[in-house]
């Protein structure tokens, strides 16, 4: 490698010009070869209240990157010839069960996502309890059949290798996975007493609107766990050594035959062209097409990502102290500097942050739309979008693919969603109103005794705080209470012979029921096995 400070330093020249838009109070960033750490940037404030800086010491959540190690101790326990990956799970879980007519799961369909059974809500705070809760939930298809990323199925890896082992999950882990690559240090799990070596993790002050900058940061919720999903907290130096196992190709720890099928490309994600899934990693397509392997990771109060370039040699991590940051551009950027390096090349020059309020083909979103409350339009102005309505003009900021927060204090609770028939808008959502556009036929009526369903639905669960169930258009629909707004939170529901729907837009093996109705109206939801109770809120 050429000089790799060069390299660092226009990774930090990044950093501090998109520092106004990586969403974070703070961030630490490791670069890699395949022998040792290179070096480590910090950036902004481990602790915003005290105003501590980040130190390269400052440990970090990396959330879902954790589901590596996961495979890696069960992929040493094949070869060891003490588990079959593709046994049914019941095999070691016997008690395991998912309403389901298909063939039986087995730990491969854990491992690549392609199971069919729900994400997982967190509502127990727990493992065990909330895997045999599966038994009230159905398989959305075949196993194989179809990617859907499942934090349950990991959940469900680590009893698996507990039982395998007769161990606790993060004790194998530890010893055979971390220890021998330099990680035996490390806080495997999140526990009171970790809490004393990270930097602090932050959310937005609201929890049931899209964060804007303008909303301040405030510390998110504190929680241990000892789940094999995602509870590691590490450095950001020490999880290079882990990015370094990926490099070398899992050696010391896993044979050549084992890690190529860790790493096999055995899952395509549908909602984010370009991500395949293996064991724990992804392949992510860069835009130059090179292909990365590694694992993003998302927590309460953490982002992450840990990436390499395997044919370049060189891995980054970044670690970030916010439910929102924005990594992956930076990851990506920080590799392209170390692949230039490598070759010798010219450094790639920094990019300007993109504008988050640009809309650059706002004009195909303006139109104007109707309901029984009245007129609302969308306004575009070069690429700028506004919300008139009520003779106030409220700016609009992208989000993802059709939806836009409200820039004004006044109406930001609600996010819109515009949809489109082809490149025409057609309708408006905003909150609980459903608006068509100017001159379209009204749509039929709900179904008879759907209107008793709407209302918000809260749990005291900081992964899964709630939602909304509106009537749009004679459709009933699910939306996620989400301070992020960056997964899919809008859910068309599909009435089931039994009562309950599925939530069936964008296709999900989930489903919610209503029961123990009051005065006509039902007062609780029950979404993939956790409880919601409405409230009195809109």
């Amino acid at each position: 490698m050429g000089d790799e400070w060069a390299a660092l330093e226009r990774i930090q020249e990044y950093v501090t010009r998109h520092r106004p838009v990586l969403d974070a109070p703070g961030l630490a960033l490791c670069v890699t070869d395949r022998d040792r750490a290179l070096g480590v940037i910090t950036d902004g404030l481990a602790n915003v209240e005290a105003g501590t800086p980040v130190r390269a010491d400052h440990r970090f959540q990396i959330g879902s990157i954790s589901k590596g190690f996961t495979a890696i101790a069960l992929l040493q326990q094949a070869e060891a010839g003490r588990i079959d990956l593709d046994a049914p799970v019941t095999a070691y879980l016997p008690w395991f069960e998912v309403q389901s007519a298909h063939a039986p799961i087995t730990v491969h369909h854990l491992l690549t996502h392609t199971s069919g059974i729900v994400a997982g809500t967190e509502w127990t705070g727990e493992a065990a309890h909330e895997v045999w809760s599966l038994r009230q939930t159905h398989a959305g298809w075949a196993p194989g059949e179809r990617f859907h990323y499942s934090n349950a199925g990991y959940k469900a890896l680590g009893l698996v290798l507990e039982a395998v082992t007769g161990r606790r999950w993060w004790e194998t882990v530890r010893e055979d996975v971390m220890a021998p690559i330099g990680m035996g240090d490390v806080d495997v799990i999140i526990t009171n007493e970790t809490r004393a070596r990270l930097a602090g993790g932050y959310t937005g002050p609201f929890d049931d609107r899209p964060w804007q900058p303008r909303h301040g940061w405030a510390p998110s919720p504190w929680f241990e766990s000892a789940t094999a999903d995602g509870t590691i907290c590490a450095t950001a130096e020490e999880l290079a050594a882990y990015a370094r196992l990926l490099l070398n190709g899992g050696r010391g720890v896993l044979s050549p035959e084992s890690f190529a099928r860790m790493t096999t490309p055995f899952a395509p994600d549908p909602t984010t062209p370009g991500h395949v899934f293996g064991y724990g990693v992804k392949w992510v397509e860069d835009e130059d097409r090179t292909r990365l392997l590694g694992h993003s990771g998302g927590m309460i109060g953490f982002t992450s990502y840990a990436l390499v370039d395997p044919e370049a040699g060189s891995g980054v991590t970044v670690l970030m102290n916010s439910a929102f940051g924005v990594r992956l551009p930076l990851v990506r950027f920080a590799l392209a500097c170390l692949r230039a390096e490598a070759a010798w090349k010219t450094l790639p020059e920094v990019p300007e942050p993109v504008d988050p309020v640009s809309v650059p083909d706002a004009a195909a979103w303006a139109a104007a739309f109707e309901d029984d409350l009245g007129d609302v339009s969308v306004v575009a102005e070069g690429d700028r979008l506004f919300l008139a309505a009520e003779g106030r003009r409220s700016p609009l900021t992208p989000l993802r693919e059709d939806r836009f927060a409200i820039d004004d204090p006044e109406r930001d609770a609600a996010m819109v969603r515009i949809r489109r028939d082809g490149d025409d808008p057609v309708s408006l959502f905003w909150g609980p109103r459903t608006l068509r556009r100017q001159g379209v036929p009204r749509p039929p009526d709900a179904p008879s005794g759907w209107t008793t369903l709407a209302g918000r639905y809260r749990s005291p669960n900081a992964w899964a705080v709630g939602f909304d169930i509106v009537l749009r258009h004679g459709e009933l629909w699910l939306e996620l209470l989400d301070g992020s707004a960056i997964d899919e939170t809008s859910h068309r529901l599909s009435p089931l012979e039994d009562g309950s729907f599925a939530l069936a837009e964008p296709l999900s093996p989930s489903r919610v029921a209503f029961d123990t109705p009051i005065d006509g109206r039902p007062t609780r939801a029950v979404l993939d096995a956790a409880p919601f109770f409405r409230t009195a809120a809109p």
